[in-house]
């Protein structure tokens, strides 16, 4: 698992809801709730496929900030 940072205020920035996650199954991208990646032990649940995992299972993660 990766988790890339990026800068705050970044112009495609959505406010407010900045992190993003990779599923390991389908692969298709998901916004993360700003709190969720301070909180490891929490499962993820990818709305596309509905396959659920943890951070360290996903292939990259995005923190704006």
């Amino acid at each position: 698992m990766t988790i890339e940072h990026i800068p705050a205020g970044a112009s495609w920035e959505k406010s407010g809801n900045a992190s993003w996650g990779q599923c390991p199954k389908c692969k298709n991208w998901f916004h993360l709730g700003p709190e969720i990646l301070k909180r490891p032990e929490v499962k993820l649940h990818c709305p596309h496929c509905a396959h659920e995992f943890h951070q360290n299972d996903a292939p990259r993660l995005i923190k704006a900030g």
